[in-house]
């Protein structure tokens, strides 16, 4: 990493963010994490070695914690609002001389895949295309991570929202490539798109996977589309409304086959990284006490 690069990364208090930090802290590399948590700053400064207040919702905190910034690990929530907190913050980043976003993105190969958060990102990418900045952007398929929250694995039973398979992905992977990516820097990734989709799996498969791995008897129940829309409402999710909406015509989509580009295979873990990425099997042994909790056990 050149010594005088000094990357952002957002979203340290969620998964992907900390990941990335760690992975970063892990190689000594200089970076900064941004939050806008004000009471977290000195506790995140003291894990990772320097922190700056940033509000997405507010551009006017952009100029200060962009000062000397040299990239950006761009991820955002769950919601619209990321459209223009995106936009805001690669005109900010322009302005303020950032040479590298690194955009974490959706698995959008085809661009006449219509599920809400998928167009929400394709748009995003659009802009910063033509911002001027350099870019790279990240491709995730499904997140194994999400059998330990979102996809809820209760009593053994692994609620699906599509009989079809789907392309996962360890967020491991994604955030160790991500950390990679912004130390090597534009020089190396600019205008590059990368995907990571490891594994391809039926629910039924994902349910044999689970218990091989684990031990535990887990089964697979498929439900309609619909059923993650009523799951992305209870007390405490993190999607808002038009996102629930997103997942119902995500997994419709797959369903029905025009977004059956999701159950493919399309990984570039070995090309950044020199190894073979996580499969189901090697993340659920990594992960199977948190499974077995989440599973009742």
């Amino acid at each position: 990493m050149n010594s005088s690069s000094s990357p952002l990364v957002l979203g340290v208090t969620g998964q992907v963010g900390k990941l990335v930090a760690k992975n970063l802290r892990r190689s000594e590399a200089n970076f900064t994490v941004g939050t806008r948590r004000k009471a977290k700053l000195e506790e995140l400064a003291d894990q990772f070695g320097a922190s700056r207040f940033i509000d997405l919702d507010d551009p006017r905190t952009f100029d200060e914690a962009l000062k000397g910034i040299t990239g950006i690990f761009l991820l955002t929530g769950y919601t619209v609002d990321m459209l223009v907190q995106s936009k805001s913050l690669i005109d900010a980043a322009k302005r303020n001389g950032v040479k590298h976003i690194v955009h974490l993105g959706a698995f959008t190969r085809d661009h006449d895949g219509y599920a809400a958060h998928f167009a929400w990102h394709q748009m995003i990418e659009a802009y910063l295309r033509d911002s001027g900045v350099a870019w790279t952007n990240l491709h995730p398929n499904t997140f194994m991570q999400n059998f330990l929250s979102v996809w809820s694995v209760e009593d053994g039973v692994y609620s699906a929202y599509t009989s079809k398979a789907l392309g996962f992905t360890a967020l491991e992977d994604v955030a160790e490539a991500a950390a990679a990516i912004l130390m090597e820097g534009p020089e190396k990734h600019s205008g590059k798109d990368y995907w990571f989709s490891a594994d391809v799996l039926t629910p039924h498969q994902v349910a044999e996977t689970l218990t091989a791995a684990t031990g535990r008897k887990f089964t697979a129940a498929v439900r309609k589309a619909e059923g993650f829309q009523n799951d992305a409402a209870q007390p405490g999710s993190v999607f808002d409304p038009a996102f629930a909406k997103g997942g119902i015509e995500l997994f419709g989509q797959v369903e029905d086959g025009r977004m059956a580009y999701l159950g493919s295979v399309l990984d570039d873990t070995k090309n950044l990284l020199g190894r073979e990425p996580l499969l189901l099997r090697d993340w659920a042994k990594l992960h199977a006490n948190e499974l077995l909790e989440a599973a009742g056990s």
